[in-house]
């Protein structure tokens, strides 16, 4: 169990990617701290049904990600509760609203910004604070810090109205170049994953039309959709160790959409 004496932070791990993600770590040791929006709450308790018998190993924490006092107050609360060494963060939580760009309102643009942009950047502080604390007082060599952060094709290319959307994803992508370039002195990693549309419930409900779904597959060299477990084994990669000098990359999952 190569993560077994590693914690790792999901935000988004109750839904779709997020936690078909935290199951791929569980999976292989890692210990889980699933952030849950406050909305969310009734979800939480189902969720942690499909781990099967709840234990410490399996924690969830209510966390406004677009809030730095909420972010603090999880994060302080995984600290206390830590019963593994805080090694790895990964960041699918998101939000879209397709638009014209001519239409779409403030509210809606800071709204994209807020969650795609500024929670993974909040997150990722409180995150790199936790690992550098544990490693000053960890006694033994510790695990490399790792953080994924889950982009799209859309930080790549122009999508018909997703304006707000692509430069939330393409301003995640040139952040976190930043924390790779920061903090990998500091034996962390951040990596970036930019699927296309991902066969998630969400994903059934946008992408479920046939008509609609063919008219994208056209577009797609592979002609398929990316299965939430494809983004999984991508995250299992890039928080091992044998991903100890990948840093400040992204990779594609979109078909070769983009590659056209």
């Amino acid at each position: 169990m190569a993560l077994s004496s590693r914690l790792a932070i999901v935000a988004g791990g109750i839904g779709g990617i997020g936690s078909v993600t935290a199951k791929a770590l569980r999976s292989g040791g890692a210990r889980l701290a699933l952030l849950y929006a406050p909305f969310e709450a009734s979800r939480v308790t189902p969720a942690l049904g499909e781990y099967g018998q709840i234990s410490d190993d399996v924690k969830p924490y209510e966390c406004d990600i677009t809030s730095a006092e909420s972010v603090n107050k999880a994060f302080a609360a995984i600290a206390k509760d830590a019963t593994a060494f805080p090694s790895i963060l990964v960041n699918a939580a998101g939000y879209i609203n397709l638009s014209a760009v001519e239409d779409t309102t403030p509210e809606d643009m800071l709204k994209h910004y807020l969650i795609n942009l500024h929670g993974p950047a909040l997150t990722s502080q409180a995150f790199a604070r936790m690992y550098i604390a544990a490693k000053q007082n960890s006694t033994s060599p510790p695990p490399g810090g790792r953080i994924v952060h889950i982009a799209s094709q859309a930080a790549h290319v122009a999508l018909h109205h997703h304006g707000a959307y692509c430069a939330s994803k393409a301003g995640l992508i040139g952040l976190t170049k930043c924390q790779a370039s920061e903090w990998g002195p500091l034996g962390i990693t951040a990596n970036t994953i930019s699927p296309g549309p991902v066969w998630t419930e969400l994903g059934k409900k946008a992408w479920g039309d046939a008509e609609v779904k063919a008219k994208y597959l056209a577009s797609v060299p592979t002609g398929g959709l990316a299965e939430p477990e494809e983004v999984a084994g991508m995250v299992r990669f890039l928080v091992g160790d044998g991903a100890r000098n990948v840093t400040g990359a992204d990779f594609k999952l979109d078909g070769g959409f983009t590659a056209r």
